[in-house]
């Protein structure tokens, strides 16, 4: 009879950690996938356009990509600290977290802009074409000019997702999206006294939209968020850098590890531009089904790691077990049923980003590789955020560091130009490397959770 009921009690408590990881994962969820919604919105908008404007967005952004993933890594003591502080009590602490990320986001991201403007020279560097490459460096000097208030929306929004209260952010980044596909089409293709600009014209939308994103959320936080005194938002302002420390070394190892990650995705966009514009276009249209699945996985991995959070600040070992692994349970479910997608219906699916028959047979093909991927990649990204949600800031850097520039450059650009294998065998390289991260960081989290 004992042995029931302890079964039926460890059954209660995983269907509970099933409930809260969904109550929360979900709306942060819809909020990722809203934000990548935008930039696959410039794909399909530029899809139409043609493949070298589409061409030159996919490669002008990948620098820009690299600094951004940077920057939300940054800044990723907000949730860490704010998820820690309402585990153990200091609820009041969440105002001053917030506060302390503005600052930085303002001053990383203003730091990245002026880094940005020099992109032509690393596109030249890596063997792109002269006039490709210029054309992309404009590409990537009006993005630049996003990234502070792209950092501004992670903060607030991390901080809403924090306090359980991410439904906020996930209607603001919708309705950016209505006010995005306008832009796009506008600037693109030109209307009434507007020019045409092509990539240009994406690039000036997602200026304005995060622009106007950002300077929302401050606003509904500071003024109706109904829970803003219980949290400190009305509090007075702390020291912005002296006695941020702990916030910053949560953002460094978190930095890097986005930042190692993000630059060698770029590396294999560099790659793809060696093969040829044709490559770079196809390239670009399946790396939208990795990072759209990728941020269903990564809702999951932040309500992972808020959870983990919250158990290490109560000091409850189980609890932290239960959220780490059934987060990594809930990403292979959603990644593996969604990647079938990319099985059943191929051409449509390509044929949403674009129109062209010769880059939709170029990329066809591929969406195996892009859909093994997927599902290793999401799960990756999980045990990664419930590291980290355990205080765990260099080790998954390390291991980021390993899986991407040791595995994944080195056999993507052999499969690719050795094997002549092209885009397959960069995708080939993704997969097995996504792998290899799921195991090593699956193996730390057993660690660390047992300690």
């Amino acid at each position: 009879m004992n042995t029931l009921q302890n079964a039926a009690v460890t059954n209660l408590s995983l269907w509970h950690h099933i409930q809260r990881t969904l109550q929360l994962a979900f709306p942060v969820i819809l909020s990722r996938l809203g934000i990548i919604a935008m930039v696959s919105m410039d794909v399909i908008v530029l899809g139409r356009a043609g493949s070298n404007e589409l061409a030159d967005y996919v490669l002008g952004q990948s620098a820009f990509d690299t600094l951004l993933v940077m920057l939300i890594g940054l800044l990723m003591g907000v949730p860490v600290l704010t998820s820690r502080a309402i585990g153990a009590g200091r609820e009041k602490d969440a105002g001053r977290v917030w506060y302390r990320g503005l600052f930085l986001a303002v001053l990383y991201g203003t730091l990245m802009f002026c880094v940005l403007q020099f992109a032509e020279h690393l596109y030249l560097a890596s063997g792109q074409d002269p006039v490709q490459a210029a054309r992309s460096a404009d590409v990537t000097a009006v993005l630049a000019a996003a990234m502070p208030a792209v950092g501004i929306f992670s903060v607030c929004a991390t901080l809403l997702e924090s306090v359980n209260r991410p439904l906020i952010g996930t209607v603001a980044v919708w309705t950016a999206n209505i006010s995005n596909l306008v832009l796009n089409i506008v600037f693109v293709f030109g209307w009434g006294p507007i020019p045409a600009m092509g990539a240009i014209g994406c690039a000036l939308a997602t200026v304005i939209n995060f622009s106007l994103l950002s300077l929302g959320l401050i606003w509904f936080i500071r003024t109706r968020f109904d829970e803003r005194e219980r949290y400190g938002v009305l509090e007075g302002r702390p020291t912005l850098w002296f006695g941020a420390e702990e916030q910053r070394k949560a953002g460094y190892g978190a930095g890097a590890s986005f930042g190692l990650e993000s630059a060698a995705f770029a590396t294999l966009i560099l790659m793809a531009g060696l093969l040829g514009e044709l490559a770079l276009a196809s390239f670009g249209i399946l790396f939208q089904f990795l990072a759209l699945f990728f941020m269903g996985a990564l809702g999951l991995a932040i309500a992972t790691q808020i959870r983990v959070g919250n158990a290490w600040g109560r000091d409850d070992n189980h609890g932290m077990k239960y959220a780490g692994w059934v987060g990594l349970g809930l990403s292979v479910v959603f990644t593996g049923s969604t990647s079938l997608l990319l099985y059943i219906a191929p051409e449509f699916m390509v044929g949403i980003f674009t129109n062209d028959q010769e880059i939709i047979l170029a990329a066809v093909p591929v969406l195996i590789w892009v859909a093994a991927a997927i599902v290793f990649d999401g799960g990756q990204v999980v045990v990664n955020h419930a590291c980290r949600g355990r205080g765990d800031a260099w080790v998954p850097t390390a291991c980021h560091f390993m899986s991407y520039w040791l595995v994944m450059i080195p056999i993507s650009a052999f499969c690719a130009f050795a094997l002549e294998l092209g885009v397959t065998g960069i995708y080939m390289g993704v997969a097995i490397s996504a792998v290899f991260s799921v195991f090593v960081l699956s193996f730390r989290f057993a660690w660390l959770s047992n300690r």
